[in-house]
């Protein structure tokens, strides 16, 4: 068992190193993140869940051009992560997140192979890798990217997104006939406001880790067949920046919905210091008022620089069909060539 872990370890610090020496230093960005905090249930901590874990990565960016410009667009997004929660070997982990290309079918259309986001919500259109904050997609989904095919283009004055995925998050597997059918359609991107509509279905797999490899394992060996429908609205309001989403549906039958609201300002002396709020609400049961998760988020958040940046975050459990909690906790993240 510790063996495994050893050859975990040393085969993410081998790709790293092969990734630094066979690509140009100006399409490998480095990644890492430093997390720790306090919580009211399990004292001091070095994780969050939902996406919250100590890691380092990179990230292979890169766009291919001929004479009539770009054509073929490739991330690949890697961390070894490590999440406390688990005593055991698998304590460590390989994270494939980005690992796509996109292939340019013409003006606003474009083909995409690989592992991204499901067409559903604000996830496909923020960037929440690193971020303390997250949309509804884990709650929802059951994860924020999935191993498939997409495609981007436009409907007469609006942008759509449409995806088929293997219903299986980070692991790369179909089991128990798994599948995600996703579409979104919206407001051109290009707009200080966006208003899209989403539309969701497919048998899903659950797993335990947010790892690829090892591979993680399953929750249950038989999928959850997932139906929703989702609205999500982002936009300048007065002062602040505005992000909201709601969704609902059915899980196997069962009433689904919840919603997210985030307001967000930059200190106009001091651009340097961002100021976050967040209340998120799910219920997986709507029609039991004890199965709901209710989370109110306060977050500091301070670029040292281009490629630095601090945050302290306060997130309080208002209501939990688990526990209650609350926790303080600071992060320090990493991003640059």
């Amino acid at each position: 068992m510790i063996l495994k872990k050893q050859y975990i370890l040393i085969a993410a610090c081998a790709a790293i190193f092969l990734c630094q020496e066979i690509v140009r230093a100006d399409s490998l960005y480095k990644e890492a993140v430093i997390i720790g905090g306090y919580s009211d249930i399990d004292e001091w901590i070095a994780h969050k869940g939902k996406g919250m874990t100590n890691f380092l990565g990179v990230e292979y960016y890169k766009k291919y051009s001929d004479e009539y410009g770009d054509f073929l667009t490739l991330d690949f997004q890697m961390r070894v992560a490590y999440d406390s929660r688990d005593n055991s070997p698998d304590e460590f982990g390989i994270e494939i997140h980005n690992a796509w290309l996109e292939y340019k079918l013409g003006l606003g259309k474009s083909l995409r192979l690989g592992h991204f986001d499901p067409a559903f919500g604000l996830e496909p259109v923020l960037d929440t890798h690193g971020t303390l904050l997250q949309t509804l997609a884990p709650q929802n989904i059951g994860f924020k990217k999935d191993w498939g095919i997409g495609y981007k283009g436009l409907l007469g004055d609006y942008d759509i997104q449409l995806a088929a995925q293997l219903g299986s998050g980070m692991g790369i597997r179909r089991k128990d006939g798994s599948f995600l059918l996703t579409g979104r359609i919206s407001t051109p991107q290009t707009k200080d406001t966006q208003i899209g509509l989403s539309f969701l279905y497919g048998y899903t797999l659950a797993s335990s880790q947010s790892w690829t490899i090892p591979a993680p394992e399953l929750v249950s060996e038989e999928t959850v067949r997932k139906r929703r429908i989702g609205i999500d609205f982002q936009g300048p309001l007065w002062l602040f920046d505005f992000k909201a989403e709601i969704a609902a549906g059915d899980n196997d039958g069962t009433t689904v919905a919840g919603g997210m609201a985030e307001i967000g300002y930059t200190v106009p002396k001091f651009q340097k210091l961002r100021l976050k709020s967040q209340v998120l609400y799910w219920s997986n049961e709507w029609e039991e008022e004890e199965v709901r998760d209710t989370t109110i988020s306060q977050i500091v958040e301070y670029k040292i620089n281009s490629k630095m940046t601090l945050r302290l975050g306060y997130f309080h459990d208002v209501y939990s069909s688990i526990d209650e909690d609350r926790l303080v906790v600071f992060q320090f993240y990493y991003f640059g060539l």
